[in-house]
């Protein structure tokens, strides 16, 4: 082999090591949001539904002590958050289920790269179809800190108030 055809094949795999290097950082940097969002998940799962449907309940029994021109008011409340509490059990699995199949994507596209498996156009592809699967599950997770956060807030303030009613 002459000395520039040495040249070129070390090029070559220099040029190909870098492209796996370039890949590896967002499969890493995906995987860590993941972990990130397994967290918060595991956080919502763990502050709100048992607390809140406990509150609800309280506050259902003791609606009886409020003025009558009152109890639309709480009962509103309270049906939000059993809404909001409903919609977050019946997507918890599916979430849950997303990050796991995630993981193992980004695994197998990790390893698919490394062994040349599949080429850079293609492993961007999948790359990109991976990051909006991460995006959508990080904004539903979003939506449920924001709405049981908000809803939580409001359901304190009507137990509060409930309470408040009901030692007169």
């Amino acid at each position: 082999m002459t000395s520039s055809r040495k040249i070129l094949c070390v090029a070559f795999l220099l040029l190909e090591c870098l492209s796996c290097q370039s890949r590896k950082e967002p499969i890493a940097q995906l995987h860590d949001r993941l972990t990130d969002d397994s967290i918060a998940l595991k956080d919502l799962q763990d502050t709100y539904p048992v607390r809140m449907r406990s509150d609800v309940m309280w506050c259902d029994s003791m609606l009886q002590y409020v003025p009558q021109d009152q109890v639309n008011d709480y009962f509103e409340t309270l049906n939000l958050t059993l809404a909001y509490l409903n919609q977050f059990d019946e997507v918890l699995p599916i979430m849950q289920h997303d990050i796991r199949y995630s993981r193992q994507q980004l695994t197998n596209l990790q390893n698919d790269i490394d062994t040349h498996y599949i080429n850079d156009s293609l492993a961007t592809a999948y790359l990109e179809d991976e990051t909006a699967v991460i995006d959508t599950l990080h904004y539903r997770i979003l939506y449920f800190q924001d709405r049981l956060s908000t809803q939580d807030k409001e359901l304190k303030s009507a137990k509060k108030a409930i309470s408040k009613a009901a030692k007169q």
